[in-house]
């Protein structure tokens, strides 16, 4: 079973829709956010590929793909979840899958 690293717990602000609950987080902000967190940390921005929105409750998840900005043909697969969501903010926790 391949380990997680976690690479980065940060909060979003979400929309919220008048009585509908929490609008998802749209694919495109959680794709910016994760290479601005993920840039912080290894010192280059990689490109963030995600299938779609994320729901805005606790324990949602989603995998998305990392690519190297440079354009080499390495990638890796990451795991977006929503740990928390508190008066329109979400916390979100991006693991890493590093294959071991």
């Amino acid at each position: 079973m391949p380990r997680r690293r976690t690479l980065v717990l940060v909060p979003l602000a979400l929309t919220l829709l008048a009585g509908c609950g929490h609008a998802p987080m749209s694919e495109k902000s959680v794709e910016e956010k994760a290479s601005e967190e993920m840039g912080k940390q290894i010192g280059l921005a990689p490109v963030v590929d995600c299938p779609d929105d994320l729901e805005s409750r606790a324990g949602a998840t989603m995998d998305c793909t990392l690519s190297d900005p440079n354009g080499s043909n390495k990638e890796y697969s990451m795991t977006v979840r929503v740990v928390s969501l508190e008066n329109g903010v979400a916390k979100l926790k991006f693991e890493l899958d590093d294959g071991d």
